[in-house]
């Protein structure tokens, strides 16, 4: 898995390429930490090239929903398959995240 962050204005874009997995979870944890929350107020994630989420991977982007909500901030999901985007409303994750499919 590969992730590119930028940071600007409040705002950290991050684009996600190849499969979040339990290894990819922790890449995904320890990028996090890296972060300054309290600077941020919206992370918005670019699930184009996310090919697979499993359980780990969404519990890290709970636990840092959960930091970041603390904060006032929030999470954008765009650009995702449409099986994971299925997958994300079915676990009602949609009521927790902003998210959109692939166009």
């Amino acid at each position: 898995m590969e992730l590119t962050i930028t940071p600007h204005d409040g705002q950290v874009d991050i684009e996600v390429v190849g499969s979040i997995d339990e290894r990819g979870a922790e890449d995904l944890k320890r990028r996090f930490l890296e972060l300054d929350v309290s600077a941020i107020k919206e992370v918005v994630f670019d699930f184009s090239g996310v090919t697979f989420i499993g359980s780990a991977g969404i519990g890290k982007l709970l636990l840092f929903y959960k930091n970041l909500a603390a904060q006032g901030g929030k999470i954008t999901i765009v650009n995702m398959s449409k099986d994971i985007f299925t997958m994300f409303k079915v676990v009602k994750l949609d009521k927790i995240f902003n998210i959109s499919p692939a166009s």
